[in-house]
């Protein structure tokens, strides 16, 4: 903690001499600077450590250096490229996207795959198995007709009915 303290109150110094402080930090730092001999003494020492580092002599790098620098850095381009160019297919996807639309595909065959299934076992099972209102809907005169019919006593009666020609008018009218 005391540590991290330490750093962050030389991160603050570093940015102040740098001048990269807002106005409201910077007061704080100068207020401190006038009130603090170490931080003062700690600032001093910052400044004489950067003319000092100012006072040495610049070295250029070789052009030997460069040119392996920029070497690497085209061939670890180049390296990237390729293997970028791998992942993508002749449609310019990348392997990435490959899989994902192998992923749609096969998710697709299976939903078109369980709809086909559904679709068949309604067809075939609605032609194997009877349907059980189809002799009733064979019948459906008769079952309306039904508390008509048991008013009937006899079959004679009802071949009786017939041969009068009653049934024939009935059949007339309701047409």
């Amino acid at each position: 903690m005391k540590k991290e303290s330490k750093e962050q109150e030389l991160e603050k110094l570093v940015a102040y001499l740098d001048g990269e402080v807002s106005d409201q930090e910077a007061i704080e730092v100068e207020q401190s600077l006038s009130t603090d001999e170490k931080t003062r003494a700690h600032v001093d020492g910052l400044e004489r450590t950067w003319e000092l580092l100012d006072k040495l002599p610049i070295t250029k790098a070789s052009d030997e250096f460069t040119n392996k620098t920029l070497s690497t850095i085209k061939t670890v381009q180049l390296e990237a490229q390729a293997n970028e160019s791998q992942d993508r297919s002749g449609l310019g996807l990348s392997k990435q996207s490959q899989q994902q639309i192998w992923k749609v595909v096969v998710a697709g065959g299976w939903m078109i795959g369980l709809a086909c299934s559904i679709f068949l076992g309604y067809v075939f099972t609605n032609q194997w198995l009877p349907d059980e209102s189809e002799p009733l809907l064979k019948e459906l005169s008769f079952i309306e007709n039904l508390d008509t019919y048991s008013e009937v006593q006899s079959l004679e009666f009802l071949k009786d009915l017939q041969q009068s020609g009653t049934f024939d008018e009935t059949a007339q009218q309701q047409k």
